[in-house]
């Protein structure tokens, strides 16, 4: 117990700091919420992603809660991450490039009752992260131009409870009860005029999972499950500062609205041998959100992610490198923004390994990640890689 507590005290400060530090550098992250954090953090980003029907002896599975219930019922786990990526942007106006890194999660995660499992942990939900400059014609001056700086950044964040339950011995159901909380300053500055918005929002939230589970022999296994989060509104307090070249300031208080968007999912899993094959289907009703931008809309978002992994030998006796898990995934999307009408599409492959690690292991993956939208209206090119850290230590002597 006492490495997970060490743990607990080096990597949830750090979480906790860089909870509204910048996850991006889109300058399209000004709207809505923000951009939607994916893929940045948990030990199975090298498979896609997928979630809804995976479960593990090793596995921390918040994104489908009732997965939790396949956590070695002897053990408490201990995991954080971390990821540094690459970015490029383009559109027609213009191009940008930039680097992005930082502590991106923590859990905790245990059995606290026979047929009761727990965890708990802070991620990131959105950020925003940009810094650009537009150069137009001055109103009648043809031959006359201003330039406004355009920068932000800041995000939502998440610190959740998952409670799952055993409710047989194939059937569990789980809950993530959640605090969305963050702020964002966004800032648009001239020559004589500077305008900064500050933005601030909080509400409690909940989504729910199911899983089914069977044992067809000794060498096979399948999981099916779906998820489950409803439409949640999202009251944003803005507080704008207006400054003029003479040092006057204006300010005011203005309150709008944003909604968590309401998604489902299905899911399902086959472990058989030595691999595992898994596929994930969701749909995410952006279309709820509002820009504030008449060129930029939000729209329902379709994504289908497929995972592949190989353990070559489970017992601890063999060579360390029967012991690595071999992984890697797709995952297609339709973009949840739509851009002066043009949509387009989204992918990332990703491959990596879990390497053990004395009591722990870790997950590394490298993934490219793509989004086009159609006409060259903007397009975004992403590498990077992420590292995920399990430690477990026996937390029960005997089995209940």
């Amino acid at each position: 117990m006492k490495v997970i507590k060490y743990l607990i005290l080096f990597f949830l400060p750090a979480v906790t700091a860089n909870a509204q530090n910048i996850m991006t550098s889109s300058p399209y992250s000004m709207f809505g919420l923000g951009e939607i954090v994916t893929g940045l953090y948990g030990s199975n980003s090298a498979m896609g992603g997928v979630s809804t029907g995976m479960r593990d002896a090793w596995l921390i599975n918040t994104e489908n809660p009732a997965g939790l219930t396949g956590l070695d019922t002897l053990r408490l786990f201990a995991e954080t991450s971390a990821f540094l990526k690459s970015e490029s942007y383009r559109s027609k106006s213009g191009s940008s490039h930039a680097f992005t890194g930082n502590v991106s999660a923590f859990s905790l995660a245990g059995r606290i009752l026979p047929r009761w499992y727990m965890a708990a942990g802070l991620t990131p939900y959105s950020s925003v992260g940009y810094y650009f400059q537009s150069t137009q014609p001055l109103e009648g001056s043809p031959d006359s131009y201003y330039t406004s700086i355009f920068e932000g950044y800041g995000g939502l964040s998440k610190v959740y409870l998952t409670n799952a339950f055993m409710l047989t011995k194939n059937l569990s159901v789980g809950v993530n009860v959640s605090y969305i909380f963050g702020n964002t300053k966004l800032t648009e500055s001239q020559s004589d005029i500077s305008v900064e918005n500050r933005m601030y929002t909080h509400n409690f939230y909940a989504d729910f999972g199911l899983q089914y589970h069977r044992q067809l022999n000794r060498d096979a296994s399948f999981t099916v499950g779906a998820v489950y989060g409803y439409k949640q509104r999202l009251k944003l307090e803005n507080s704008i500062a207006i400054t003029y070249s003479s040092n006057e300031t204006e300010q005011s208080k203005k309150n709008t609205t944003q909604y968590l968007p309401q998604y489902f999912g299905v899911g399902g899993s086959l472990a058989y041998k030595k691999w595992t094959y898994a596929l994930d289907y969701s749909l995410h009703q952006y279309s709820c959100l509002s820009s504030g931008d008449s060129r930029v809309k939000f729209k329902d978002s379709h994504e289908l992610k497929m995972g592949i992994s190989y353990f070559p030998d489970g017992y601890t006796s063999g060579s360390y490198w029967k012991r690595i898990t071999y992984k890697a995934g797709v995952d297609l999307s339709t973009p949840y923004m739509q851009i002066n009408g043009q949509t387009g599409y989204s992918y990332r492959v990703s491959a990596g390994m879990g390497l053990p690690v004395m009591n722990g292991r870790i997950n590394a993956a490298f993934y490219y990640d793509r989004t086009q939208l159609k006409n060259n209206v903007f397009g975004r090119e992403a590498f990077g890689v992420t590292v995920s850290y399990t430690l477990s230590e026996l937390f029960y002597k005997l089995k209940l």
